[in-house]
């Protein structure tokens, strides 16, 4: 039996641009065809790498071989998330990788005449591995596509809170949308990092786009303007709403040490600031 399966092996091993190709044609009939030439050619050498493994596994240590399907499931889900392939899409195409090469084993043992016991050996190795791949290949796209979401969302946090050089030592702050705990400190940690990189010597604070402020967000904001005063950094805040206004009352901040303005516009305007500027 072991002669016949590494024999069978390598049939698997000399058709598998032939079996890739199976499953390829497949995919294109189901309407899965990327456009791009190069992802056509990178799912094709997937998928001739798979079949390579699948025909090793038959006649070589099953410790070995299931490292190399983990590892290339690991890598192939990565690359899936990179081409923006769908979970489901990627997960459909395991039951034409295990239907073609039940296919062809079936073929194989009657054209050779091989032995049940041969079939059913060769089946009880590759069924298992392929599960190995499905599970490895799924916890890396999940793990990888959460990496990059969790990359944009920092971009997109840091974009949030945009610190803008009008001259070489004055800067502009405008905050727009709502303000929750999680970005107030966001605020703090950008902020202070930013005017001291770019030597900020005054900075303005407009509020004038955010609609609503609560205690806890008023309080952390403050917090940013006594640190920055601790820099050395002169705070002017403008476009505070009555509400506001009325959140830092009830909460007692002292205004000493920075400047209040209506608008933006009004600060700029102002003609000791335009000296600065």
């Amino acid at each position: 039996m072991d002669k016949e399966l590494k024999e069978l092996g390598s049939f698997i091993i000399q058709h598998k641009e032939e079996l890739a190709a199976i499953v390829t044609k497949n995919r294109i009939q189901n309407g899965i065809n990327p456009s791009d030439d190069g992802q056509k050619q990178l799912l094709i050498d997937w998928r001739i790498e798979l079949f390579q493994y699948l025909g090793e596994a038959l006649f070589s240590d099953l410790a070995q071989s299931e490292k190399k399907f983990l590892d290339w499931g690991k890598k192939s889900g990565e690359v899936a998330v990179k081409i923006q392939l769908s979970l489901d899409t990627a997960l459909d195409t395991t039951r034409y990788y295990r239907s073609t090469i039940l296919d062809f084993i079936s073929t194989e043992v009657a054209k050779h005449g091989y032995t049940g016991q041969t079939a059913m050996k060769a089946v009880q190795i590759i069924d298992p591995l392929l599960d190995k791949v499905v599970y490895s290949f799924s916890v890396a796209y999940v793990d990888y596509n959460n990496h990059l979401l969790g990359l944009a969302r920092e971009a997109l946090e840091e974009l949030s809170v945009p610190v803008v050089r009008l001259t070489d030592s004055v800067g502009i702050l405008p905050l727009v949308g709502s303000i929750d705990t999680h970005r107030s400190k966001l605020i703090m940690e950008i902020v202070l990092n930013e005017c001291v990189e770019m030597k900020i010597d005054h900075l303005f604070i407009d509020l004038s786009g955010v609609p609503v402020i609560d205690t806890m967000v008023a309080h952390n904001l403050f917090q940013v303007i006594t640190s920055l005063k601790l820099l050395g950094v002169a705070v002017t805040l403008t476009g505070m709403r009555p509400e506001l206004a009325q959140t830092v009352v009830s909460l007692g901040i002292n205004f000493e040490g920075f400047s209040i303005a209506g608008s933006l516009h009004q600060a700029l305007q102002q003609k000791k600031l335009l000296q600065n500027v």
